[in-house]
């Protein structure tokens, strides 16, 4: 096929009326009204929920209600240490409620009304950013409580204390450690409920599969008391995070030369993180823990004993499908780089991609005009 023979890119005004007429196809049917339903009334009903449900445990259940309070704590137990039970998928449910009342409310309150004082027009540039600026308020915080957790933990940059005297001391967790943990399962199954039911990205799948393995890995190793091993992890997920969540809030807001130093900083965490020390948590989990506890711990639930070879390997396919992901997803990061060197381009490959089309016409502030200029100064010197 020639040049010519192939099918005209649509214009912006094009392409955004045919996904409207597709969003339209898409509520015609009662489960998308339903989502449509969901996504729009986000505030209100997450918070008549959460009314309900604190107000049960104000006037019902004296304080104690299985939905806002940790539960199974240890009788009479010096440090107040709590263990796992079935109870906690209550509060876990609670603060997933939690985080679809927070999130809507920062995004939608907060960071969108302040982008479009600034000057962002786009409405897809709004609605990136109030995401991206939510997840790099949450990743700030939930990295820094983790870090706190490991500090003060004995497996604080010693792998070897994953296993260590297991299964004593592991499956007993103190309140902060418990409430990190239910608190990041939380989270992580809200995230899971923002992709089924908002627009879906092209990156859908991926995210998918991304958000079941941890959610996953979170649950197996709350169940086998392995929540060493998993503070580590999402230690290594959240601290790069930040800076890729923080370097899209600065493009959108036309920081090209701020997002370009973040990014920079974003890639250097990211190798150490999510290559290099995640790679010594896989090696820990394979290796460490059958050195530490080989055939001297064996299988015994009834004791809190949940160490076995099939077990381990289970939680090394579950790493390992993690690090195939970020393995994908660094290369999208090295296509960037690359564009950044040669192109002069610090786009997105993945799921903001399409923003560049969506701001055809979008007018901003002083700060968004000058940035236009200066591309358009930087297109005439080169065609120069």
């Amino acid at each position: 096929m020639t040049m010519s023979e192939q099918k005209p890119k649509q214009s912006y005004f094009e392409a955004k009326a045919a996904h409207e007429a597709a969003m339209a196809t898409k509520r015609s049917t009662p489960v998308g009204r339903a989502c449509q339903w969901v996504v729009e009334n986000q505030i209100s009903w997450s918070a008549a929920l959460l009314a309900i449900i604190h107000a049960h445990d104000y006037f019902v259940a004296g304080g104690n209600s299985k939905l806002v309070h940790l539960q199974h704590r240890i009788p009479n137990d010096s440090q107040g240490r709590y263990l796992r039970g079935e109870r906690d998928a209550y509060f876990i449910l609670h603060w997933a409620i939690v985080f679809t009342f927070i999130r809507a409310t920062v995004m939608y309150k907060m960071l969108e009304p302040f982008a479009k004082w600034y000057g962002v027009r786009s409405l897809r540039k709004l609605t990136r950013f109030g995401e991206q600026g939510w997840l790099t308020i949450y990743y700030i915080i939930s990295n820094s409580v983790g870090v706190y957790v490991m500090y003060n933990g004995p497996h604080w940059l010693n792998s070897r204390q994953f296993w260590a005297n297991y299964p004593e001391g592991h499956s007993q967790m103190t309140a902060l450690m418990k409430s990190y943990y239910l608190v990041q399962m939380g989270f992580w199954f809200q995230q899971i409920f923002v992709l089924l039911i908002e627009e879906r990205r092209k990156d859908f799948v991926v995210m998918f599969i991304h958000h079941v393995v941890t959610c996953n890995l979170m649950g197996w190793s709350l169940f086998t008391s392995y929540t060493r091993v998993g503070n580590a992890v999402l230690c290594c997920m959240d601290s790069s995070d930040i800076f890729l969540s923080g370097t899209k809030c600065m493009r959108y807001l036309g920081f090209e030369r701020a997002a370009v130093v973040s990014f920079i900083v974003f890639i250097l965490s990211w190798v150490y993180t999510r290559h290099y020390l995640y790679f010594k948590i896989m090696y820990s989990v394979v290796f460490e823990s059958y050195e530490l506890l080989g055939t001297d711990v064996l299988w015994d639930p009834a004791n809190g004993s949940f160490y076995s070879r099939p077990i381990i390997a289970g939680f090394t396919i579950l790493l390992s499908i993690l690090q195939l992901l970020i393995i994908y997803w660094f290369a999208l990061v090295l296509r960037i780089v690359y564009r950044i060197i040669f192109q002069n381009n610090l786009d997105d490959s993945r799921s903001d991609s399409e923003d560049n089309d969506a701001d055809g016409g979008s007018s901003g502030k002083a700060s968004a005009r000058r940035s236009t200029s200066a591309k358009r100064s930087s297109a005439r010197s080169k065609a120069e």
